[in-house]
C-alpha cells in the first residue's frame, strides 16, 4: 500500500474511534473523511433488511429532502444486488462502476430518482454486513462536476473497513447501555469490567453486579451516592479522577484528565481504576451518565480484556495472550520465553493478530487496545 493511503487511513482512526465512543463526534469524522477522500457529501447511513429502506444516522452536506426521499427509496438497484454478494466476507467497499456496467446503473431508480435529483454522479461505500436487522455503512459522493473515486481512495475504503466494523461494534455495545434495569447492566457485564456509571458531580447513577460486588470491601465504600477511598488518604486523588472524567463528559473540560487511578487497601492490594467520559444522552437512565468507571481487581487483570477481545476481533486465547505480551512492551524472544513457545509461534500469533484486528504493526496495536472501554491501567 502506497504510504500517502497509509496516512489517509491513519488520519482517519482517531476521529473514527472517538465516534464510536461519543456518537456527536461522527459530524468531525465525517468533515475529516470527506476532506481526505475530496467528496461533497459523507454520511453513515443504515440499512434495514425488515422494510428494505435506508435512513442517515449522520449525514454531512446531505439536505433532509434527500434524507426524506433516501429512507422511502426501495433498494432494488443493480448496485446494491451486488453488494449482497459480498455478505459471507463481512464487508464490501467499492464504486457502482466496479460492479456494474455504468449505463447500466445510469438506468436504475437509484441513480434516476436519487442520484440525480441531488446532484450525485459518483458514489464509494464501505458496508458492513453483521448479524442482525441493519447494515451500516460509510458513503461518499461526488457530483458530475467531479472525478470518479480512484483505485487508490477505494483501496483506502477497503483498508479502512475493518476499524469500521469494530467501531460500528462498540458503538452497538455502548448504545445497548440505554436500557433500563437488567438488560443494560447485562450489557456492562459484557464489557468485561465491573462499571460504574456517574453523573456530571461524579454521583452514582447505576452499576452492575461486580462493581456491586467490590463496594464496601477493602478498597471502596459508597456514601450518599458518592464512591469514597476506603483509605482516607487516597481520596483527594479519587475525586480528581472521577470529577475532572464527568467535567469532560458533561461538556464543561475538554480535558479528560488522567483518566487511570490505582487504589490500595490498607494491607496494600491493588485495585484498577479506568474512567472514560461518556456524552451521549442516555434516555435509559433517570439522569444522563457523564463518565463509566471501570473497576479491576488484580486477580482479573487483564481477563476482562480478554474476554473483549475475543468477543470483537474472534482472537483466541493464545493470540489474546501474545497480543497482552506486546501491550507490556514485550519482545519475541521474551515472548517466546514466557509462554514457552518458537520464535516462528509467536511471530505467527502476531500476524494472526494483526490481521483480525486489521491493524499494521504493534504501534497501531497498543494505540487500538488502549481505546477500548474495559482496558486497566497497568501498575
Amino acid at each position: 500500500m502506497e504510504p500517502a493511503t497509509v496516512e489517509m487511513i491513519a488520519s482517519l482512526l482517531d476521529p473514527l474511534y472517538d465516534a464510536a465512543i461519543e456518537p456527536e463526534l461522527w459530524q468531525p469524522f465525517l468533515r475529516r473523511a470527506s476532506r481526505a477522500f475530496n467528496a461533497e457529501k459523507a454520511a453513515v447511513v443504515i440499512h434495514s433488511s425488515s422494510n428494505n429502506g435506508t435512513r442517515i444516522f449522520a449525514g454531512l452536506g446531505i439536505s433532509s429532502e434527500a434524507q426524506t426521499s433516501l429512507a422511502r427509496f426501495p433498494h432494488s438497484s443493480p448496485w446494491f444486488h451486488e453488494i449482497q454478494k459480498c455478505k459471507q466476507q463481512g464487508w464490501y467497499a467499492g464504486s457502482p462502476e466496479d460492479v456494474v456496467p455504468l449505463e447500466v446503473f445510469r438506468r436504475s431508480r437509484l441513480y434516476s430518482d436519487f442520484f440525480r435529483r441531488n446532484n450525485i454522479e459518483w458514489a464509494a461505500a464501505a458496508v458492513i454486513f453483521r448479524p442482525g436487522e441493519y447494515t451500516p455503512a460509510l458513503a461518499l459522493t461526488r457530483p458530475s462536476s467531479g472525478l470518479p473515486f480512484s483505485t487508490r481512495e477505494k483501496t483506502a475504503l477497503r483498508n479502512l473497513a475493518p476499524h469500521l466494523g469494530r467501531v460500528f461494534r462498540m458503538h452497538e455495545a455502548l448504545g445497548s447501555l440505554r436500557a433500563r434495569s437488567a438488560a443494560g447492566q447485562h450489557a456492562l457485564d459484557l464489557m468485561g469490567a465491573a462499571c460504574i456509571t456517574l453523573d456530571s458531580m461524579a454521583r452514582v447513577v447505576a452499576m452492575n453486579r461486580r462493581a456491586e460486588s467490590l463496594i464496601g470491601g477493602d478498597w471502596l465504600r459508597l456514601r450518599e451516592h458518592r464512591l469514597t477511598a476506603a483509605v482516607g488518604a487516597q481520596q483527594k486523588l479519587l475525586d480528581e479522577c472521577l470529577l475532572q472524567a464527568c467535567a469532560c463528559g458533561e461538556g464543561k473540560s475538554t480535558d479528560p484528565g488522567e483518566g487511570a487511578l490505582v487504589l490500595h487497601s490498607a494491607q496494600g492490594r491493588a485495585l484498577y481504576l479506568s474512567v472514560l467520559p461518556y456524552r451521549a444522552n442516555w434516555m435509559g437512565f433517570e439522569e444522563r451518565p457523564s463518565a463509566l468507571l471501570f473497576i479491576t481487581t488484580p486477580e482479573e487483570q487483564g481477563q476482562g480484556e480478554h474476554r473483549l477481545w475475543q468477543t470483537m476481533f474472534g482472537l483466541s486465547p493464545a493470540e489474546c495472550r501474545v497480543a497482552e505480551a506486546m501491550k507490556q512492551g514485550m519482545e519475541v524472544g521474551e515472548i517466546s520465553d514466557s509462554m514457552r513457545i518458537k520464535v516462528d509461534t509467536v511471530r505467527y500469533y502476531q500476524k494472526c493478530v494483526y490481521r483480525k484486528t486489521g491493524v499494521r504493526g504493534q504501534g497501531q496495536l497498543l494505540r487500538l487496545l488502549a481505546r477500548l472501554p474495559s482496558s486497566v491501567p497497568e501498575s
